[in-house]
């Protein structure tokens, strides 16, 4: 396993504190098996973002480099910091608390990682299925 996917996973537990997942489903109210769906995945928003600011991690030897490139394990730190600051809209306020049901639905029409410019897309599907079980 690479850095690149630790270092999502790393991303990932740093974000989840400040999710606000709700209590309900969105789409049908639903309050069991509940999951929290990204409109923007953050695996796909770290991979634009990392190739935006030209870090590059396919292999041990370059995640090496990478770290050396920082003086203290406090910048490698706001890197990831600096990451959620600038995605912080796309990770938090574009997001949507589903029942698994409905998130395995939107999942099998979008993919088991939709790309970034679906988002929109998945988000009015949601508010479609929302419409359909009257949770208007």
């Amino acid at each position: 396993m690479t850095l690149k996917r630790d270092l999502v996973k790393y991303v990932r537990d740093k974000a989840k504190s400040k999710y606000n997942k709700g209590t309900e489903c969105y789409i049908c109210g639903s309050q069991e098996n509940l999951d929290f769906h990204h409109f923007y995945g953050l695996t796909e928003l770290l991979e634009v973002w990392l190739k935006k600011n030209k870090i590059t991690i396919t292999s041990e030897d370059e995640i090496l480099g990478v770290r050396e490139q920082f003086i203290s394990e406090d910048e490698i730190l706001g890197v990831r910091e600096q990451f959620i600051e600038e995605e912080h809209e796309k990770l938090y306020d574009h997001a949507v608390t589903l029942c698994h049901s409905h998130h395995l639905r939107l999942h099998g029409i979008y993919g088991k990682r939709p790309t970034l410019i679906t988002a929109k897309k998945q988000q009015h599907w949601v508010e479609i299925q929302r419409n359909k079980h009257g949770m208007v």
